[in-house]
């Protein structure tokens, strides 16, 4: 059956609106902003209204959401799924998009510079309205990756080169570090399996690419410790005894920190057996990859996304207590870049 004829039993449906969102919250198990996101910016729904303004919806309404979110769940992206649906309901006004919300709709890079012009203008509450839709068009990790972290390294940038003042980026900073921080929160803290550390070059104090993995990892439940900025090459090789991790990554953003790196990353693998695996990342790596051949250890991509999925990868094929699993490990990267 085709995804179009499997809607047209919709038309059958009762469209009179009664049920209210929670109801379709727990009918759909979509979350209540996806919902109002994919009305605003898309005009999927026109639900009913109370006599208080409170949205109804109908059964026809349900059977549409449950099978835009199965499009989602397969692989398309909302807008795809949307185009589908004026497709598959051939005779109905196609749903249009809200010009208010045309910057979130036209890409991670444009909800960034929009997101961007409300924190220069100390618009709070219109920062958190676009960041609420992006999260339910794009995706969690998406959106933290393309526009919050990418704001923040901006806004940084911008005051730097003097286009705007310490407070506003004060302000920004702040906001974006806050939203950030919160994500990363709320994942789950795993403490079963193989651990892996994570911090920054000594000296070093750009995060914000570590940050993403750190995240993305936690979401994947992998037992993670962060470290944070500028770990100091000092104790470094004693607290790793005693936590003894599966892996340390390290990240380095100049070319100042990779010396640093380096110190580290020989350190790690100067240890006894069984020793981590030292990998390392960063954006220096990427301007400069001829870098990469001065460091003691393994480099884990050029992008948050390709280093998580190596080693999440890795991790999965951990074999629990057993000493040559550090080797393989490290054969494992080596002969997959």
């Amino acid at each position: 059956m085709s995804q179009a004829v499997a809607l047209e039993f919709y038309q059958d449906l009762d469209g009179q609106p009664i049920y209210n969102i929670k109801a379709v919250v727990e009918a759909t198990g979509l979350p209540a902003a996806t919902l109002r996101a994919w009305e605003r910016r898309y005009g999927a729904l026109s639900p009913g209204r109370t006599e208080s303004g409170y949205r109804l919806y109908s059964a026809r309404d349900i059977a549409v959401l449950r099978w835009l979110k199965a499009r989602v769940d397969e692989g398309m992206n909302i807008s795809q799924a949307i185009q589908l649906l004026s497709q598959a309901r051939p005779g109905e006004r196609s749903p249009q998009s809200d010009p208010r919300r045309v910057e979130v709709g036209n890409g991670p890079r444009a909800t960034r510079d929009a997101l961007l012009n409300a924190l220069l203008r100390y618009d709070e509450s219109t920062a958190d309205q676009m960041l609420e839709e992006a999260f339910a068009i794009y995706g969690l990790e998406s959106v933290t990756e393309s526009v919050l972290a990418p704001a923040m390294a901006q806004i940084g940038d911008m005051w730097h080169e003097g286009r705007t003042t310490t407070a506003t980026e004060h302000f920004a900073s702040n906001y974006l570090r806050r939203k950030i921080d919160s994500i990363i929160n709320a994942a789950p803290q795993s403490t079963a399996g193989p651990l892996v550390i994570l911090g920054c070059a000594p000296g070093d104090w750009h995060e914000l690419g570590l940050l993403m993995i750190y995240l993305m990892l936690r979401r994947r439940s992998i037992n993670t410790i962060y470290l944070g900025q500028n770990v100091p090459v000092e104790q470094f090789v004693e607290e790793m005894e005693r936590l003894k991790p599966a892996m340390v990554i390290m990240s380095a953003a100049t070319a100042e920190t990779v010396a640093g790196l380096i110190a580290i990353g020989s350190a790690v693998q100067a240890m006894p057996a069984p020793r981590p695996l030292f990998a390392f990342g960063g954006r220096i790596f990427n301007a400069q990859p001829e870098l990469k051949t001065r460091v003691p250890g393994v480099f884990l991509g050029e992008s948050a996304r390709s280093a998580v999925s190596h080693i999440t990868n890795l991790i999965s094929e951990w074999p629990s207590q057993h000493s040559g699993s550090i080797l393989r490990m490290k054969r494992s990267l080596t002969d997959n870049p």
